[in-house]
């Protein structure tokens, strides 16, 4: 039996790509591509491992018992590299690029390809993607070059036009809900903890199981106090500074998006909108757009050095009542 994609609603893009790993028709480089949360890098591992087997099925399926699927497996295939952020940096450096230039002209071990899965993508500073635009330039035969990123348009367009692009999609609500029952998330929280993913399944998992709703929950709370006149910026921002501070701007920002769209749609019937209730109530939803551009920017700085209390309390600042 053929193995399945790494998440069900995956198989659709996973066939795909077996079937052209099977008729040959692979490109020398992929850039995966689609929200965060949705399994991107379990795809491009499995289809990394696809590549690598010795023994592959009639449609591209991996055997999963040859010595060159069981070293993948375990993740010391000779032939694959995996490249990402140094756990003390915040960036792909060019000198991993240059090293993975090198690596990947070397022979093959055992294998029909030498493959490498770079993610995410976008983490690759100026000289890291010029570094690598020369490999893509000029690929070594027999090599695949998987890309994953959430945010292609932070990649120079020589890199994403020099690569295949696999949009990967976000699954409809309904498979969405009925992996997430499946994988134990209550159903109070259900709709709490697709309302800050977004929808996607694997960032709503990893949220509950970080108690991240009830955080959510008390965050509205305080932005409605703040809203009204009745809490203090300084007061929040030394309160929330102790949550990775891109992340809670991000929570803003979504909480945001759905009074408006609570505004403009009328509606009360699920559990976030009547947690909502209160901010919208007491938001001037006229100023919600312009709100985001900001909250965007903020969110780009917390990427920085910056202080997060102080960045917080200009956060809280632009939320708070008489701001134009």
């Amino acid at each position: 039996m053929s193995p399945p994609a790494p998440y069900p609603w995956l198989e659709s893009t996973w066939r795909q790509l077996l079937g052209r790993l099977a008729a040959d028709r692979m490109p020398h480089a992929l850039l995966l591509t689609g929200p965060g949360g949705i399994g991107k890098l379990a795809l491009a591992e499995a289809l990394a491992g696809a590549a690598l087997c010795t023994e592959p099925g009639p449609q591209g399926d991996p055997c999963g018992r040859c010595p060159s699927c069981r070293l993948h497996d375990a993740g010391t295939h000779p032939d694959q590299v995996r490249l990402t952020v140094p756990e003390d940096k915040t960036q792909i450096l060019v000198d991993q690029i240059r090293e993975l230039a090198e690596t990947m002209g070397l022979s093959r071990s055992m294998g029909a390809h030498r493959v490498a899965v770079l993610w995410p993508a976008d983490a690759m500073n100026i000289s890291a993607a010029n570094s690598l635009l020369k490999t893509l330039e000029e690929p070594p035969e027999h090599t695949l070059l998987i890309l994953v990123t959430a945010d292609p348009s932070r990649l120079p367009a020589t890199i994403r036009s020099r690569c295949q692009i696999i949009s990967v999609p976000l699954p409809g609500e309904t498979d969405t809900r009925a992996w997430l029952t499946a994988q134990g998330l209550p159903e109070a929280d259900m709709d709490v903890l697709l309302c800050m993913a977004r929808g996607a399944p694997l960032t709503a998992r990893t949220l509950a199981e970080e108690g991240a709703a009830e955080h959510w929950r008390a965050l509205v709370r305080d932005l409605a106090e703040l809203s009204a006149g009745r809490r203090g910026i300084v007061e929040l921002a030394e309160h929330w500074k102790g949550q990775e501070t891109e992340r809670l701007i991000r929570w803003i920002q979504i909480a945001l998006w759905e009074c408006a769209r609570q505004a403009w749609a009328g509606q009360t019937a699920d559990t976030r909108i009547k947690d909502l209730q209160p901010l919208a109530k007491a938001l001037d939803l006229g100023r919600t757009f312009p709100l985001q551009d900001r909250l965007a920017e903020w969110r780009r700085l917390a990427r920085t050095t910056v202080n997060p209390q102080l960045l917080l309390e200009d956060v809280f600042a632009d939320l708070a009542p008489g701001r134009p």
